[in-house]
């Protein structure tokens, strides 16, 4: 008798089992993500994605596919994806390009009930007041999901060596904010100590846009559009205007004009390759203009503030799914688990420990690369910090440190712009916007390298703004924010 039970126990055990396998081996969803790049795909993208899938099979039964494109041809190719389907794509990441394109001819799924059914971590974020959906929600819907930010705010600043500070006496405070005289004195006494330096490092060759603001107070030009459109100058102020016309700007030109005629500034800033922190790498420039954010300063350096920091309106963007997409649901619980794991964020940021990076110092997060490893043969070295809650992501930088950004994000968070929360949609003024983009393009690299006369160039400039018709922009402007203001 008792063997039968036994028999019988066995049996049913060998039921059981045979019942919950299919469970256990049910088929992942699988999934299709752009994974960005600076143009080359990385040797070891295959073994980082396999490693990914050790961590979201299990977890999330989830099977994630990187599909590698360069981040300059997805302005061209991503279009064409989402609107043929010539590429299946389940999560897409449109870097510097305008989503709202996207959401007005229906190519992106509204993601309000795919957060709310399967993010509670992105849901948690939201609650918390992080930025992570404000700035892409058309028509009362959410099209985008952003990376945490480290920091957030902004602020005028210029980025110089510390030893140039050391060498001159320059009397520096990091919480003063100084003025473009006071960058006239410092660069004078760099220059006499080092005649073959120019102490101003400004490159503006192709530049389309002004870098008017890392010199200057707030400035908001609504939702990341183009300054040219017009912005709102200081955090207090309801008016768009012409930010080129300002008293402010046309200070910044004088002063850019002096320091290259006094040889602060390579004459060949107009036209000369190379990026203003390679330059500065070298020894040709002591600093640039940047934000003056903890986050800019690379070992050994100081900013220089130029305003207070603030925070206000960023640009529309971010993680969205394509209207195209099979599997949504698991695009998301993937976007969700990318942001609360930060060992998966690193992972795949980084690459796999021990082979991509070394842990330097735990505590700050601060890694370095295995011996015989470099930037250049590296199997897998990403710059393009996109991924999860960026707080939690480790940096090649000694002096990168989170409780300085949060630090600045806090004091920023104390002097916000009227434009938070507001963009603008440009599609009524289209013609007009391209037109004064080409008047930008053709004026601003000369300008703002200082090496042209300005009571001959800067009037020229002015009335081809006029021209190209930016006060009906601005008006159009003005009309979208005192909409969205009083809401």
């Amino acid at each position: 008798m008792r063997k039968q039970v036994v028999s019988i126990l066995l049996a049913l055990a060998l039921c059981l089992s045979l019942v919950s396998v299919p469970a256990l081996a049910e088929e992942p969803d699988h999934i299709v993500v752009t994974f960005l790049t600076l143009g080359a795909t990385p040797p070891d993208l295959v073994k980082v994605q396999d490693k990914v899938n050790e961590k979201t099979i299990p977890q999330i039964n989830v099977e994630v596919e990187f599909k590698a494109v360069s981040a300059y041809d997805a302005f061209a190719l991503f279009p064409t994806w989402v609107s043929t389907g010539g590429e299946r794509i389940d999560l897409m990441l449109p870097l510097l390009q305008d989503i709202r394109s996207y959401v007005d001819q229906q190519l992106l799924l509204p993601l309000d009930d795919l957060i709310a059914e399967n993010a509670p971590h992105l849901t948690a974020l939201m609650e918390e007041g992080q930025p992570i959906v404000s700035n892409s929600i058309f028509d009362g819907e959410v099209y985008a999901v952003t990376t945490v930010p480290n920091m957030y705010g902004q602020g005028g600043g210029f980025v110089v060596g510390e030893k140039y500070i050391e060498e001159t006496g320059f009397d520096y405070d990091p919480s003063r904010v100084y003025t473009l005289d006071d960058l006239t004195g410092l660069f004078a006494a760099i220059k006499e100590k080092h005649p073959e330096m120019y102490p101003c490092g400004v490159v503006t060759t192709g530049k389309t846009n002004s870098e008017f603001a890392y010199a200057s107070d707030a400035i908001d030009s609504l939702g990341g559009a183009p300054t040219y459109t017009g912005v709102l100058m200081g955090a207090d102020s309801t008016t768009i205007v012409d930010m080129y016309e300002s008293e402010e700007y046309q200070n910044y030109l004088r002063h850019l004009r002096e320091w290259n005629l006094a040889g602060y500034i390579h004459p060949d800033a107009a036209t000369m390759e190379g990026s203003v922190d390679s330059l500065k790498a070298a020894g040709v420039t002591a600093g640039y203009f940047m934000v003056s954010a903890p986050v800019q300063r690379k070992e050994g350096d100081v900013i220089i503030r130029l305003s207070e920091p603030y925070q206000c309106s960023a640009g529309a963007g971010g993680w969205v799914i394509p209207f195209r997409a099979v599997e949504p649901a698991a695009a998301m619980r993937f976007l969700d688990l990318v942001w609360s794991d930060s060992d998966l964020a690193n992972l795949i940021q980084w690459g796999i420990e021990g082979e991509h990076y070394v842990m330097l110092d735990k505590d700050t997060g601060y890694i370095g690369f295995p011996e015989g490893v470099t930037a250049t043969n590296s199997g897998y070295y990403i710059t393009l910090g996109v991924w999860g809650d960026t707080r939690k992501i480790y940096s090649f930088s000694a002096s990168n440190n989170q409780a300085e950004n949060d630090a600045y994000t806090e004091e920023a968070s104390k002097r916000q712009t009227q434009g938070i929360g507001i963009s603008f949609n440009m599609e009524n003024v289209t013609n007009e916007v391209a037109a004064l983009s080409a008047v930008v393009a053709q004026y601003v690299p000369t300008l703002e390298s200082g090496s042209v006369d300005l009571e001959m160039y800067y009037p020229q400039f002015i009335q081809a703004l006029k021209a190209a018709g930016i006060d009906t922009v601005l008006a159009e402007k003005q009309a979208q924010f005192n909409e969205q203001y009083q809401k």
